[in-house]
């Protein structure tokens, strides 16, 4: 789903890509309620490359909940960013506990209207007006009920319009450009669902405020949950039970992680229950899903589950979750449709890579899409 900020009358409008000898490379920003990370990715020769990149802390408060509350601190935190990188032209990926993601049956028709159509029925399908909703969609396929019948099936997803705005109005106060957002479960799931996979699988971004979980056919979302499982907690399990300072933590977490050895078990009693959370919610959203599909008899289960975000990179968390849910696993690689490592060797290794998941995956749909 492609969404692009014109002005301030008028929030998106669709174009045609130009080709790649003049295309403005767009620094790409993804936020959380600590952090805001971004990159450009440029391409040179064939060959995708990390043009600019960077994290930074935000003070607490600034964002709660993936929601703007103090906007002016947060443009004047961007400014230096702007001014350091030289650039305007940015996008943002949005949070997905503001998106009304819906999979929806639409009726058959020419696909010039299917816009304007779904703005005058826009409230039949999510809990906002029209007016006060700023939504995008994509096609899936079309649905046959029966020989009389015949419908599309529609990935609707919509964010409330003041909270689009707010983020668009950050970016032009700092001096940028905003040209487009993006919901980040489309973003991470570029990244690290490799562009021939054509199954359903689970991502899982398990991040330190958050974890999200979305399911992905064809390189589509089809459906996402947030909820509040977060990294922080496991980060102070391992201060306290390790007696060790913030910044060793990630090197255990690596090191360490759901490995029980001698001396660590009172560690591994304290982060056991945590992971064993999104075992559960993993197993759970799963089956809302395989249940709350149209197309059930048609529908191949889930292949297996992607990790990604900053704390999926506990050692032994893929092998765990595999154990308990009987299905496959595996750590993401956020550069699968960048490069191969063959070509070329990322400036950000691979653990270190997943933080950035997000924010590479809204940056390479400039390249790939």
């Amino acid at each position: 789903m492609k969404t692009y900020v014109k002005n301030r009358k008028k929030l998106f409008l669709d174009i045609l890509p130009p080709p790649d000898y003049l295309r403005m490379p767009v620094l790409c920003f993804d936020f959380s309620d600590k952090s805001l990370k971004y990159m450009k990715l440029q391409r040179k020769d064939g060959l995708i490359s990390i043009g600019q990149f960077g994290i930074s802390s935000l003070e607490d408060g600034i964002i709660e909940k993936g929601e703007i509350k103090q906007k002016d601190k947060l443009i004047s935190f961007l400014k230096p960013i702007r001014e350091k990188l030289k650039t305007e032209l940015v996008a943002a990926s949005l949070p997905e506990e503001k998106v009304f993601l819906s999979r929806i049956k639409f009726p058959l028709m020419d696909k010039n209207r299917i816009r304007e159509a779904l703005a005058l029925q826009l409230d039949e399908y999510v809990p906002l007006p029209g007016a006060e909703a700023i939504f995008d969609y994509d096609i899936i396929n079309d649905f046959i009920e029966n020989k009389e019948q015949v419908h599309l099936h529609l990935n609707l997803a919509a964010f409330p319009r003041s909270f689009v705005e707010s983020y668009r109005d950050v970016f032009i106060g700092a001096g940028f450009i905003p040209v487009a957002f993006e919901m980040e479960t489309q973003s991470f799931a570029r990244a690290v669902v490799p562009k021939e996979e054509m199954g359903n699988v689970m991502v899982v971004d398990f991040g330190r405020t958050r974890t999200t979980f979305a399911i992905v056919s064809n390189g589509k979302v089809q459906f996402a949950a947030t909820v509040a499982l977060a990294g922080e907690e496991i980060e102070k399990a391992f201060i306290l039970h390790l007696n060790i300072g913030r910044s060793q933590v990630e090197a255990a977490k690596r090191d360490i992680g759901l490995i029980k050895r001698k001396g660590n078990e009172n560690l591994f009693e304290a982060i056991k229950p945590m992971v064993s959370v999104i075992k559960d919610e993993a197993a759970k959203q799963a089956a809302y899903w395989m249940s709350h599909n149209e197309d059930d008899k048609k529908k191949e289960k889930i292949s297996k589950i992607i990790l990604c975000g900053g704390e999926s990179t506990l050692a032994g968390l893929p092998e765990y979750l595999s154990c308990e849910l009987k299905m496959k696993v595996e750590l993401g690689n956020s550069w699968v449709n960048v490069s191969s490592f063959e070509d070329h060797i990322p400036e950000i290794e691979m653990g270190d890579s997943l933080a950035y998941s997000t924010v590479i995956g809204l940056a390479l749909r400039q390249w790939i899409n």
